[in-house]
């Protein structure tokens, strides 16, 4: 028997047969197919065609892309697709009791993440994959994660999305900020415990105090590294370091004004968060190139700040992201939603999309209104490389609806994470 020959057929029949072996283990692609497909950073594609694969977006385009072999087909024709929908500051997930650390209002080391529970407060309590039904239901694929607003520094929030595996894969970014407020909630939360800061004043001194004191200890751990560590001065000094931005909830026109002083002096990245009043400091904004966080259209003033002191808050007032972004302002509508009670907002990151179609009728276009809830977050929260819109090599997180998105009568039908189907909407 001729021995080479026999290996060179033994060695090829391997061959052939890891070859299919791998070709199996390929996973199939996806295809939604004949849909109004709404890329956001691109027009609208009628009778577009969008293929996932391998858990991202494989090709985005009108009726002649091309559908891969063994591709699964979804027929959309009549609905509408686009990207999943990402709301920028909310506490979902987080247990009441978790939301701040009470005893010190200065508390940069915690990490959100490690609070998030999503089994419980709005997730189906059960083990196994993780399924946010309630606000993939609404198209709600990413969410930021942050600790509440009683403390002037709460700590370090976190980029998440709503449907995984496990915990683990539901991190996008973490950590992805600093949680800084200014204005009423710290000093109510102080004034309850007969502590600091008990003023405006106080609450920058305190903030200043604390920037200082990490840039002295970072200068002493380079001269010396065998010095004691400090979580909490090292969470700042990736803030100083510009690793990471500073959220500062601020509404007021002076609060606004004090938190661009902030990030002036210590050269911090910084987003506004609320902006209850932005409109009074666009030009500031501007300027400084400050992003702003705004909360719901119907519903501005977020968290403790729910029933503003009339002196302080303006009048409910629905253009205010028309004027920002018409303004030259980079904004992103939020819900800064809770899973709880009467301390919550009045709304849901459920309603994102609907909340955020009011501004349609008040200035802004419908381009601008589904960006705000899209690819701006996605931008200010760093993440835009994986998230935001139907772009080639991003994160295939998809949503279907049964009509137009701004209006009330379309559902979301199917949402898709990471290409897996993870809401599906009953008839």
């Amino acid at each position: 028997m001729n021995m080479s020959r026999y290996t060179t057929r033994l060695v090829g029949a391997l061959l052939t047969l890891g070859s299919a072996a791998t070709a199996f283990a390929q996973p199939r692609a996806l295809v939604l197919r004949g849909a109004t497909v709404l890329p956001i950073d691109g027009p609208a594609i009628p009778n577009g065609t969008v293929v996932m694969l391998g858990g991202k977006i494989a090709a985005v385009g009108g009726a002649s892309v091309a559908i891969p072999r063994d591709a699964v087909v979804v027929d959309v024709r009549g609905k509408y697709v686009m990207p999943g929908l990402v709301d920028a500051m909310t506490s979902l997930g987080i247990g009441q009791t978790d939301l701040n650390e009470s005893s010190d209002p200065v508390t940069p080391q915690l990490r959100v993440f490690e609070g998030f529970n999503p089994f419980g407060n709005f997730g189906s309590g059960t083990p196994g994959p993780l399924r946010m039904t309630e606000l993939l239901s609404g198209g709600v694929t990413t969410m930021y994660i942050a600790t509440a607003d009683a403390a002037l520094i709460g700590g370090q929030g976190a980029v998440v999305k709503t449907a995984g595996d496990n915990l683990a894969a539901l991190a996008v970014r973490e950590p992805a900020a600093m949680d800084i407020t200014l204005g009423e909630p710290p000093k109510k939360a102080a004034s309850a415990r007969q502590r600091d800061p008990a003023t405006r004043m106080a609450e920058m001194a305190m903030l200043r105090q604390a920037l200082v004191r990490a840039q002295e200890y970072d200068r002493n751990r380079a001269a010396n590294p065998a010095l004691p560590r400090d979580l909490g001065l090292e969470a700042l000094g990736r803030l100083l370091r510009r690793e990471i931005p500073a959220r500062i909830q601020a509404n007021t026109p002076g609060d606004i004004r004090n938190a661009a002083q902030l990030a002036q002096e210590f050269n911090l990245d910084v987003i506004i968060d609320g902006g209850a009043n932005a409109k009074a400091e666009i030009p500031l904004l501007v300027a400084r190139r400050i992003p702003v966080v705004i909360g719901q259209v119907s519903h501005p003033f977020v968290s403790n700040e729910e029933i503003p002191d009339k002196s302080e808050y303006p009048p409910l007032d629905e253009s205010v992201p028309a004027r920002l972004v018409n303004g030259g302002v980079k904004v992103a509508i939020a819900t800064f939603s809770r899973a709880f009670g009467s301390l919550a907002p009045a709304g849901s990151s459920k309603w994102i999309l609907l909340d955020a179609a009011i501004a349609a009728g008040y200035g802004l276009t419908e381009e601008q209104v589904l960006r705000a809830v899209t690819l701006t977050p996605a931008e200010i929260l760093g993440v835009q490389q994986r998230l935001g819109s139907l772009t080639v090599g991003k994160d295939a997180d998809v949503i279907v609806l049964d009509g137009p998105p701004l209006s009330m009568k379309s559902w979301v039908e199917r949402a898709y994470v990471n290409g897996e189907l993870v809401h599906q909407r009953k008839p």
